[in-house]
């Protein structure tokens, strides 16, 4: 028993070692960076209104300014709603909600109730996203497995607001992490990151789209390309994805033109590469693309825009701040 102990008193101290050496090596990537509220600083501006997440606090950004709308308190994933309002996840412990928000952050109403007494009926919902007429509400859901409930694949659903009436749209494939960021298009299909696992065990992304709900769609990437996060312009004619290419260490943002009456995806032309970024949103007149992404290895990820032309016009918009890479930033005219 004595070496027991002894055995479980140096594990714990080789385990907090380890820990120990990977903040530290971190920080010196990093720079020893302060990391500032978004309150706390002023950034380039840019034209309309952006909602970005911090810390689980919102904030929206207008003439170069931060104003917090929601508190730190497991806010993600904002998105645009019908009036001018938002959508947001809440995020608790073992489950989430999506929430309906003022542009100014009061809550008008609460839109699921995912919470139970027991552990394995709690629920996930992530991605929100609003269809063209503001009619139908898409999100990802954990359906759960009855004969697993630990497994969560995220399905893709539909909730009409008039009736309340919920479809799945998607089949998810087992053990991937299942469908997820729903982009509803303006005809009504809907544009996703479906994932699968190869021969080799890899997991691999693919911009798939749906006609309708529970068809089987079809693939707009090949598997290789590693492609996922869709962004539609506003005129629903170039499509703006993030690719690994296989890479686990970088990713690119890439923007093809996209046909939507023949489902037909153009060449990608390269705006970003040779750095870990994410969450691309086009701006109101489909100019530029927000995405965010570190400016260092290490480091935090901050804002920045790119012209859907090309690469020359990259900008950091902000330096010293640390959004949410899984929260997209959200840009409006108003």
């Amino acid at each position: 028993m004595i070496r027991a102990a002894i055995a479980a008193v140096l594990f714990a101290a080789m385990l907090a070692f380890g820990f120990g050496i990977y903040e530290g090596a971190g920080l010196l990537r990093a720079g020893h960076r302060e990391v500032h509220r978004p309150t706390d600083v002023t950034a380039i501006s840019l034209p309309g209104t952006m909602y970005l997440v911090q810390g689980g606090g919102i904030y929206r950004f207008r003439n170069g300014k931060f104003t917090e709308i929601k508190s730190a308190d497991g806010w993600m994933q904002p998105a645009a709603a019908p009036n001018g309002q938002l959508v947001a996840v809440r995020k608790h412990g073992n489950y989430s909600d999506l929430y309906l928000l003022s542009s100014s952050g009061a809550t008008a109403s609460q839109i699921t109730h995912d919470a139970s007494s027991t552990v394995e009926a709690n629920h996930w919902v992530f991605y929100p996203s609003y269809s063209a007429d503001g009619q139908t509400l898409f999100y990802d859901f954990d359906p759960k497995d009855l004969f697993g409930s630990y497994r969560v694949d995220l399905a893709i659903f539909g909730t009409q607001m008039s009736s309340n009436r919920t479809v799945k749209w998607t089949q998810p494939n087992d053990y991937t992490g299942g469908d997820v960021g729903p982009v509803p298009l303006r005809d009504g299909a809907l544009l996703y990151t479906k994932y699968s696992i190869d021969a080799s065990l890899q997991v691999r992304a693919q911009l798939w789209i749906q006609r309708r709900a529970g068809s089987p769609g079809l693939a707009l990437t090949a598997p290789e390309m590693g492609c996922g996060q869709a962004a539609v312009s506003p005129d629903g004619k170039l499509i703006a994805m993030v690719c690994t290419r296989g890479s686990n260490q970088t990713s690119e943002l890439d923007v093809a033109t996209f046909d939507a009456a023949n489902l037909v995806l153009g060449a990608p032309t390269t705006l970003v590469s040779g750095r870990v970024l994410s969450a691309p949103a086009f701006s109101p007149d489909g100019k530029s693309i927000a995405f965010l992404a570190p400016d260092s290895p290490g480091a935090s990820f901050q804002l920045w825009t790119v012209g859907t032309q090309g690469p020359g016009s990259i900008r950091e918009i902000t330096s010293d701040l640390a959004f949410d890479s899984t929260s997209a930033p959200v840009w409006v005219v108003a």
